[in-house]
């Protein structure tokens, strides 16, 4: 009996944790939206969109995260109501340490990416997805010799040079070529 309370403890607290690990990703997705939503409002026909990762993030909330999570919440209910099945709770251990795991990269992978979705021109000033630079204040722009970021050069308020990192794209570095800007290559 006492392994049967400490098992059931143990999903419990699985479940919790993969709560909490689904709320931080539709924080993260919710204010991923939200900003795209807003730069949507004003998108010029003149716009970097690397539709790709825009998909990709669009598919993976429907795709993805939404069964995946109705088929852990079905298991999680299947593991308490047969509980005496032992093989269950081994099984939901690794499922949700799988899916927890999954969901902390997939964070990460957005919170890295997202940077480099959305790129354009508008009223003088250049939009990216989390900074607004004016055009006027970019200093450089240059990429590493394996052209796996881009490095946007700028000085903010204070006049101090600021570096910006972006993945690299060669649609996006074209885009940024066509705003002529000051570039090295």
């Amino acid at each position: 009996m006492l392994y049967s309370s400490v098992w059931t403890s143990s999903v419990i607290t699985g479940y919790i944790l993969m709560s909490f690990t689904t709320l931080a990703l539709c924080f993260f997705f919710a204010n991923h939206f939200k900003r795209l939503k807003k730069m949507k409002l004003i998108w010029p026909e003149n716009k970097y969109l690397n539709k790709k990762m825009y998909n990709f993030f669009n598919l993976y909330i429907f795709v993805g995260f939404i069964p995946m999570f109705l088929v852990m919440s079905i298991f999680f209910a299947i593991s308490l109501i047969f509980r005496n099945i032992q093989l269950l709770g081994i099984i939901f251990t690794f499922c949700y340490l799988a899916y927890t795991v999954q969901l902390f990269l997939y964070i990460i992978l957005l919170n890295n990416k997202q940077s480099s979705i959305v790129a354009f021109e508008y009223e003088n000033q250049l939009i990216l997805f989390n900074e607004v630079i004016k055009l006027e204040d970019i200093v450089d722009i240059s990429h590493n010799l394996k052209r796996t970021i881009i490095f946007i050069t700028f000085k903010d308020e204070k006049q101090l040079e600021d570096i910006i990192k972006l993945n690299y794209n060669w649609r996006l570095f074209d885009f940024l070529k066509g705003l002529n800007l000051k570039i090295n290559n």
